[in-house]
C-alpha cells in the first residue's frame, strides 16, 4: 500500500474565514451539498494534483458522505490516502474541511464526517488564473498597431479585418468584473494606457461565439520573471534548433518579459456573463483530472 502523505489541512486564507464545528452545522451545510448534488475537488497535499468528483448521498446514522464521479485517473491518485481535503463553492462562499476515507470502490469514495468545516468568504468578483491549458483571448479592433515599435524579431499574431491590424491577446486571469491579458510585444503593450473612455473590445472563449463589449484599461504593468533551470535549458534547446541562435556561457540567466493589463467591463450583457460563468468554472477544474 502506498504510504500516505501527512494529513492535508484546511487553508490559512487571507479574507474572512468562519469554522462551522458543531455536528448539526455540519450536517446542515452537507445536506445542501447533496441537495445541489455539488461539484467538489479533493486534494490529498497542499501541491497535489485536484480530482473531480460529485456529492452524492450522506448517512447521518452511520456519518458518513459518499462522493461518485470520479475519474480512473482520480481513484489512482486518491489510492492509498486516508485522509483527504474537500472544497466546495456555496453561495458565495469556499467550503473546506479534511475527512478520514472509510471505504471506495471504482469511481465512488466513502467518507467520514469532518470535525469542522471552514467557510471562506470570497471577495466579490474574485479572479481565477487560467491555467495554460485552457486559452481565451481578447481583440481591440479599434487599435492600430505601430510595427516599427516592436523589439523582437518574431511577428505577433494578429487578427485582420477592414485592412487593419489589431492586437489579439491571452486573458491571464478573469472574474465577472473585468479580466488581465498579457503580451511580450512592447508595441502592442504601447497601445494602450490606463484610461476612463471606453474601448471596443470582443471576447472570444473557447467553444462559445465571441462577445462585443465596451471596457476601460484600469492598469498596466510591465514584469520580468528569470526562467527557472529546467526551463532555461529547454529554451536553449529551442533556440538553437529553431533558430540556429546560441545562448553565450557569460548568459547567467535568461529572462523573459511581458507586459499585463488591467481590463474593466463596464456592462455585462447576458451573452457575456453566461461565457464568464462557463469559463469560470472550466478554469477552476481544468487542472484536475
Amino acid at each position: 500500500m502506498q504510504v500516505s502523505s501527512p494529513a492535508p489541512q484546511p487553508p490559512k486564507p487571507k479574507e474572512k474565514a468562519i469554522a462551522f464545528t458543531r455536528r448539526e452545522q455540519i450536517v446542515e451545510i452537507l445536506n445542501e451539498a447533496v441537495r445541489l448534488k455539488l461539484s467538489v475537488l479533493l486534494r490529498t497535499g497542499a501541491n497535489s494534483k485536484a480530482v473531480r468528483a460529485t456529492v452524492e448521498s450522506l448517512n447521518t446514522n452511520d456519518s458518513t458522505l459518499r462522493l461518485s464521479g470520479i475519474s480512473p485517473a482520480g481513484d489512482l491518485l486518491l489510492r492509498g490516502f486516508e485522509l483527504v481535503k474537500i472544497e466546495f463553492i456555496l453561495l458565495s462562499k469556499k467550503l473546506v474541511f479534511v475527512a478520514p476515507v472509510k471505504g471506495r470502490v471504482a469511481s465512488k469514495l466513502l467518507l467520514g464526517l469532518p470535525d469542522r468545516i471552514v467557510a471562506i468568504e470570497r471577495r466579490i468578483n474574485s479572479r481565477f488564473r487560467v491555467p495554460t491549458n485552457l486559452a481565451a483571448f481578447v481583440e481591440f479592433p479599434d487599435r492600430p498597431i505601430v510595427f516599427g515599435k516592436f523589439e523582437s524579431p518574431f511577428v505577433p499574431r494578429f487578427m485582420i479585418g477592414e485592412n487593419r491590424l489589431c492586437a489579439k491577446l491571452r486573458v491571464d486571469d478573469v472574474s465577472l468584473g473585468g479580466v488581465a491579458c498579457f503580451t511580450r510585444y512592447p508595441g502592442v503593450a504601447e497601445s494602450f494606457r490606463a484610461e476612463e473612455s471606453y474601448v471596443n473590445a470582443i471576447f472570444s472563449f473557447p467553444g462559445m461565439a465571441p462577445v462585443a463589449v465596451p471596457v476601460s484599461i484600469r492598469w498596466t504593468k510591465k514584469t520580468t520573471a528569470i526562467l527557472e533551470p529546467g526551463r532555461f535549458e529547454q529554451v536553449k534547446r529551442l533556440l538553437l534548433s529553431r533558430f540556429r541562435t546560441h545562448i553565450g556561457q557569460a548568459d547567467q540567466e535568461f529572462r523573459e518579459t511581458f507586459f499585463r493589463l488591467g481590463i474593466q467591463f463596464h456592462e455585462v450583457p447576458k451573452e457575456l456573463d453566461t461565457a464568464l460563468r462557463q469559463f469560470i468554472r472550466r478554469a477552476q477544474s481544468a487542472e484536475s483530472v
